[in-house]
């Protein structure tokens, strides 16, 4: 049965752009307290694509949001305790850093993508989810109300608009100016099928968790993704027109392998042979950040969360917990009786958001700057054992309030 909605909910047509850990998390969230949500996403299914490497889910952040909807017994069921793992090399095959479980003191067990997203999918009422629907424009109308139009030509009308879209998020310009701008450093995904029959020693290398090999401002990273496969990623510091003025054909699996172990030539050949054993599958991923301060209109209608709101690169683990975190208070804050509209509401979560985002994004550019640098993998050794700390910091902070 349909609980009552919660009276700034009341009556409200929520549109959410975007089917990521934000966007059904906020879905599922709003449901649980009687709100009328749809969710539009541009894949064409559930299945339609790999959804990319694992999540490590943080205390303070993912986990918060997995227990607030009701799914923390079942995420127990699919997640990976034992992934919570890392290991820092030199090109040489040197271990620099060695963290394992007992050393983060805090809990970030993995799930994959794919499981979290089928986690709350499972939650969230028949046909919440409309796929296929790449978001093309949205128009406010009279009366308060949007119309959001799409590539295949639908149309749908809400009073209130949640943009969980993503980088490039259609949204977003409905409260900022600002897009995102290039990091600096691209990824070239790659991945490696069955190693643990085919490629033993490339599998006891990487262990259970995640490794990354960093010298003379290049890297390469491998996280253990279940049983079945290993991604593997080349980190090079280029050009953001890099991906077509290389001349490389990805699409071309021996010319690519060829380019990209050209840089690593001097490196030892186990801390290369990922790559050189790796899967004919190449996929080039520029890096991209928002800026540390934002110009921010908040809108009494429109709210953005997760990478729309504050993409930045994935070297502190924090993208996708904060997404998650972000639906949480935007929850609390529509629908714990604290606020008496829905613009005060959004105006709050917009707030503390971008404080933590500030927080959060310098950190983030500075653990870049730290792994990615000629001097790696000087430096990175404190930089994990600050982040420990803070954590723990964190923890005992929110224990306290």
């Amino acid at each position: 049965m349909q609980p009552a909605a919660a009276p700034l909910l009341a009556n409200k047509r929520i549109a959410i752009v975007g089917a990521g850990p934000a966007g059904l998390t906020l879905a599922r969230l709003l449901q649980m307290k009687g709100g009328t949500v749809k969710v539009f996403e541009l894949d064409a299914s559930a299945t339609a694509r790999d959804q990319g490497g694992e999540l490590d889910l943080h205390e303070d952040s993912g986990q918060v949001a997995i227990r607030k909807a009701g799914l923390m017994d079942r995420f127990i069921q699919v997640s990976r305790p034992e992934a919570q793992v890392s290991r820092v090399y030199d090109k040489h095959g040197a271990v620099h850093m060695d963290i394992g479980i007992a050393d983060e003191k805090v809990t970030r067990p993995e799930i994959e993508r794919r499981a979290l997203r089928d986690l709350f999918l499972s939650s969230l009422a028949p046909d919440t989810v409309l796929w296929g629907r790449l978001l093309s424009s949205v128009e406010r109308m009279p009366g308060s109300r949007f119309v959001l139009r799409f590539a295949d030509g639908s149309t749908a009308e809400a009073d209130l608009l949640f943009g969980a879209d993503g980088t490039w998020s259609k949204v977003r310009p409905l409260v900022t100016p600002i897009k995102p701008q290039y990091s600096g450093v691209t990824f070239i995904e790659s991945r490696l099928s069955a190693p643990d029959t085919r490629f033993p020693d490339i599998s006891r290398v990487v262990g259970a968790g995640t490794i990354m090999i960093t010298s003379d401002d290049r890297a390469m990273m491998a996280q253990r993704n279940g049983s079945d496969h290993i991604r593997v990623y080349v980190i090079l510091r280029v050009s953001e027109s890099w991906t077509r003025s290389s001349g490389i054909d990805f699409s071309n699996a021996a010319q690519a392998r060829a380019a990209l172990l050209q840089p690593f030539s001097d490196w030892a050949p186990q801390m290369t042979d990922m790559l050189r054993h790796s899967d004919d599958t190449f996929i080039p991923r520029p890096l991209y950040n928002v800026p540390v301060e934002q110009s921010w209109r908040s809108q009494p209608d429109v709210a953005l969360l997760g990478d729309a709101a504050h993409v930045m690169p994935p070297f502190t683990g924090k993208g996708a917990n904060y997404a998650m975190l972000d639906a949480v208070e935007l929850a609390e804050n529509l629908t714990s009786g604290r606020y008496s509209d829905v613009a005060a509401a959004i105006r709050a979560y917009d707030l503390n958001m971008l404080k933590r985002m500030r927080e959060s994004v310098a950190e983030t550019m500075e653990s870049q700057e730290v792994m990615i640098s000629p001097q790696a993998p000087k430096g990175i050794l404190e930089l994990f054992q600050r982040r420990i700390r803070r954590a723990l910091e964190q923890r005992g902070q929110a224990s306290a309030g």
